[in-house]
């Protein structure tokens, strides 16, 4: 009896020794599986922040490139006007109102974002603060450039006052001078006249005294 109970635990000897093999086998796929995973998730680039594009934008505009800056802001136009989109409409006011090319427009851009931050949009909560915080940057410009703009007017003002009264001033010498002229006429004609009279009385000849008369 002890040689026939024999070969069933054999059995069951090399079963469980299959069974460990398989589950070896197994876990150890699931391991390089996870590991293929991590290390694929790893050398994938991390995803773009809600901002790069705009932050792309505001480089290309910057001074230095017209050609770009041009090409950009041309760009983000036709961008915002075929989608209409909030992300768009953001990045062509972020161009318009960039300062140093031909064509910034802080006052446009201002009534863009504007509106946009004030009607209902897809903006997420990061880029509605970026649109905010340029917001107050262009509405600084736009006063800082009424400002410029009120002291330009004033110095032409005064400018012109100036001239206005450099012109009457010039008026005033002028008939003052006018007047001199006539005076130093006149003096010079009565010059010319006791000049004449003087001439007139030692060219009178001199009349002789009369003789006296013999004594008787």
């Amino acid at each position: 009896m002890h040689e026939t109970a024999m070969p069933p635990v054999r059995l069951i000897v090399v079963v469980a020794l299959l069974a460990s093999i398989v589950g070896c086998t197994g876990l150890a796929g699931q391991t390089r599986a996870g590991g293929d995973s991590v290390a694929a998730q790893q050398t994938l680039p991390p995803p773009s922040p809600p901002l790069a594009g705009y932050l792309g934008t505001l480089s290309r505009m910057a001074p230095g490139n017209p050609a770009l800056q041009q090409s950009e802001l041309e760009s983000a136009r036709a961008a915002a006007l075929q989608s209409r989109s909030s992300a768009d409409t953001l990045r062509y006011a972020l161009a318009l109102g960039s300062a140093g090319h031909a064509g910034s427009n802080p006052v446009e851009a201002k009534r863009l974002i504007t509106e946009l931050l004030a009607s209902p949009n897809t903006l997420t909560a990061a880029e509605a603060d970026f649109a905010a915080v340029w917001l107050r940057e262009f509405d600084a410009r736009v006063a800082l450039y009424a400002e410029l703009g009120r002291q330009r007017e004033a110095a032409e003002l005064q400018l012109r006052q100036a001239n206005v009264a450099a012109d009457r001033r010039v008026e005033t010498l002028a008939g003052e001078n006018k007047q001199l002229k006539r005076a130093l006429a006149a003096a010079e004609r009565k010059l010319e006249a006791v000049a004449e009279m003087e001439r007139s009385l030692l060219e009178q000849p001199v009349e002789a005294e009369p003789e006296a008369p013999p004594r008787p």
